[in-house]
């Protein structure tokens, strides 16, 4: 299972050129993102409508928010499940993962729960958390 952290899958999207072979070049394995990088999106996607000031920026706002409803309704989604939940309780006081953001340490639980692959350009957040397999298709 490979799974495109947040900032990976809007490379995807935005058609990075790195990203796109290495997907297409995918052989049966499931591609995936977590709830926290669906969360993650939409929240943005959200913030952007509430702040927009004009016409125009609210109708980009909403046209984005609606393309992000479409690439996730085309993507397996995978959530917490009883594991994940474990390993964040065994990761989330560990000294040298302090400066791990919230989110990517839920990703990187998610992840862990399905002895996933985790694409991500931040390889230097996740190489401290044990058993995770992390690959950079970006840079």
């Amino acid at each position: 299972m490979i799974v495109l952290d947040t900032d990976t899958l809007t490379l995807f999207d935005h058609g990075h050129a790195k990203v796109q072979r290495r997907i297409a070049a995918l052989d049966r394995e499931p591609l995936c993102v977590t709830i926290m990088t669906r969360i993650e999106v939409f929240m943005g996607r959200a913030a952007n409508i509430l702040k927009s000031a004009n016409e125009a920026e609210l109708r980009i706002a909403i046209e984005r928010y609606h393309h992000s409803e479409k690439l996730f309704a085309s993507l397996r989604i995978i959530d917490f499940d009883d594991a994940a939940i474990s390993h964040f309780g065994r990761l989330r006081n560990q000294k040298n993962l302090k400066k791990i953001g919230r989110p990517d340490l839920l990703i990187a639980c998610i992840a862990l729960s399905h002895d996933a692959l985790l694409v991500t350009r931040n390889l230097k957040d996740y190489k401290d958390v044990a058993g995770l397999r992390a690959e950079n298709w970006v840079d």
